[in-house]
């Protein structure tokens, strides 16, 4: 009586891998295009969310310090500039050289642009009872997407918002 032996094959052909490959390689194809036109579209909710962190940032210090502190939209160089309104506090206005800037790191990513500023001297303040000089809007835009957002702050209570 002769012995059979039966042998079992564990893991995959090299057929199956390269079908494995293929598939995988076709469906990254098709995914690129979709996350190369959402990227600018990121961007601009991303610059739109730091606009809003940095404006909240000015009315905490205003009232934590009891000090006037604002943003100044600095469109020629797409960047935000948190600012302690030192020189002339009843002006409520940015004035450069002469207020203390206490950063201006926050630039924008490329393509996205202020839109309108509804702001005196593209610039608001928060006084220290948490309100703001005056209200307005500000849009933000990028080149590449038909989107914006708009940066609300409201005059009586210093509230921001985004639409």
């Amino acid at each position: 009586m002769s012995r059979k032996y039966i042998s079992y094959q564990n893991g995959y052909t090299m057929m199956e891998m390269m079908i494995i490959i293929v598939v995988i390689g076709v469906l990254a194809a098709m995914a690129v295009p979709s996350f190369l036109t959402m990227m600018p579209r990121l961007k601009l909710k991303s610059d739109a969310r730091t606009m809003i962190n940095y404006l909240r940032t000015a009315r905490s210090r205003a009232i934590a310090e009891n000090n006037q502190y604002g943003i100044y939209f600095d469109a020629n160089n797409s960047r935000l500039i948190l600012f302690k309104d030192t020189n002339d506090p009843t002006g409520a206005t940015y004035n450069a050289g002469q207020d203390s800037v206490i950063d201006s790191s926050a630039t924008l990513n490329n393509g996205v642009a202020f839109g309108a500023v509804s702001f005196t001297n593209n610039s608001v303040v928060f006084f220290s009872s948490g309100a703001a000089a005056e209200s307005g809007s500000l849009i933000l835009s990028h080149c590449d997407v038909a989107r914006y957002y708009t940066v609300n702050v409201l005059a009586s209570t210093g509230k921001v918002a985004m639409q």
